[in-house]
């Protein structure tokens, strides 16, 4: 039968001048998880403008999402986690 999987978004836009994000930055005006620890998930998928990154791109930690390199401000920034049971 199918697999059961859920699927958390962590949403945030850049601010033009950090490469560090926390759960603090998430943005107030959509429904956002925390940011797990690689750890916890099955997979995880960085969305920089709707475009997926590779993992060069960014590191995760519980609570910290680290870009390489900066954005440009307002850019969307959504991380996606997902959990396989």
């Amino acid at each position: 039968g199918p697999i059961a999987t859920t699927s958390l978004l962590y949403v945030t836009s850049s601010d033009g001048k950090k490469l560090e994000y926390t759960n603090s930055d998430a943005s107030p005006e959509s429904e956002t998880t925390q940011i797990m620890s690689p750890s916890e998930v099955s997979y995880i998928n960085l969305f920089v403008n709707g475009m997926i990154q590779p993992q060069s791109n960014y590191t995760v930690e519980k609570g910290k999402l680290i870009l390489n390199e900066l954005l440009e401000e307002k850019t969307p920034i959504v991380l996606q986690f997902i959990i396989i049971n």
